[in-house]
């Protein structure tokens, strides 16, 4: 009897483990035309910030980053939005350290921090947690890169890119961000 017992009792077990009463339904992609989800950070001044920030008077740039090599690639997006659209659009970094060990996110941050200029340090997001949340929505298939997403004043999905920074991608950036600031000066 009690082998039955236990038998019943790991079946049981087993198809309930296998079968999950509650699953979570996974996140969509992020599209061109979709409603950036809106999530707080804090930057790596320590100032607390919700992206994007609803409505907003300029486009809005969000550079993602998941490695310390995308990080050289962020920097290449935000310098060239810096030089040609300096005022105009609102650009932002957001660093994604989850996956780092916590005994070395402070380290991480300090030589972040310094290898950068304070108005970069006050739009640049530490992110903690939800790495593989963002990964999914970002379409991330390479951590070495950043993946950049361009929003109109509402919000909405203009442009995105998954590729390393080039010439020709900031074109096309440079190209829809113009486009949007003619429409609406």
């Amino acid at each position: 009897m009690k082998g039955l017992v236990l038998s019943i009792g790991l079946a049981i077990g087993l198809i309930s483990s296998a079968v999950p009463l509650h699953a979570a339904p996974s996140p969509s992609a992020l599209q061109v035309g979709s409603a950036f989800p809106a999530f707080p950070g804090r930057t790596i001044t320590d100032h607390s910030l919700t992206l994007p920030a609803s409505p907003t008077e300029k486009p809005t740039v969000l550079v993602f980053s998941f490695s310390r090599t995308a990080g050289k690639d962020a920097r290449l997006w935000n310098e060239h939005l810096a030089k040609d659209f300096s005022g105009t659009v609102s650009a932002y970094g957001v660093i994604q350290l989850e996956s780092a060990p916590k005994l070395l996110r402070r380290l991480a941050i300090s030589g972040i921090k310094s290898s950068m200029p304070v108005s970069v340090q006050n739009r640049t997001i530490v992110l903690y947690r939800d790495d593989q949340l963002w990964k999914q929505r970002l379409g991330v298939k390479d951590e070495s890169r950043a993946y950049a997403v361009l929003l109109d004043r509402s919000g909405t999905i203009c442009w995105m890119n998954a590729g390393a920074f080039s010439d020709g991608t900031y074109f096309s950036l440079r190209a829809k961000l113009s486009t949007l600031l003619r429409q609406h000066p």
